[in-house]
């Protein structure tokens, strides 16, 4: 199997990207502001995750403080029609291994297992992780990312009589 994996160094300390993975805060920061996280650093806890019509829910499996960082995916679903599963991520791992660098900097080894291009939203997946982890990237930098935001609604307009 080829799972979706992806490797970057980030400018922070082990345990500031430690922190955007396990705190609502930091997950909102560079993930989605539609979540619910609250707790993201207890092994069992539930995440939900949301990006318009899309979802996922994470179970947390393992958190090694500083270091890893594991999820299973419980629930999901992919609001594209022309898929037939709409659901692939259900069974999925996410996996955030951390590495000091030596240099203040942390190595990420982020694998989606079970993630695989036979998958229909595997494309769709495969970006969306590109960019979101660029955000992550950038949020433990700058303490900004570029977080999935929900359309804000518009005024209402007045209409002329």
């Amino acid at each position: 199997m080829n799972d979706y994996n992806q490797s970057l160094v980030l400018a922070a300390m082990p345990a500031d990207v430690y922190a955007a993975l396990t705190t609502s805060a930091g997950l909102r920061g560079w993930w989605t502001v539609d979540s619910d996280a609250d707790p993201a650093d207890t092994v069992g806890s539930e995440l939900r995750f949301r990006f318009g019509s899309h979802y996922m829910h994470m179970r947390i499996e393992q958190l090694t403080p500083s270091a890893e960082v594991h999820w299973y995916c419980t629930a999901a679903f992919t609001d594209v029609d022309a898929f037939t599963r709409k659901d692939e991520w259900v069974g999925t791992r996410i996996k955030f291994r951390l590495a000091a660098t030596g240099d203040g900097q942390t190595r990420l080894d982020f694998v989606h297992l079970g993630l695989v291009p036979e998958f229909e939203c595997y494309d769709l997946c495969q970006n969306g992780w590109q960019h979101f982890l660029t955000s992550l990237q950038q949020y433990v930098a700058t303490g900004t990312g570029t977080p999935y935001r929900p359309a804000e609604p518009h005024p209402a307009v007045p209409i002329a009589a």
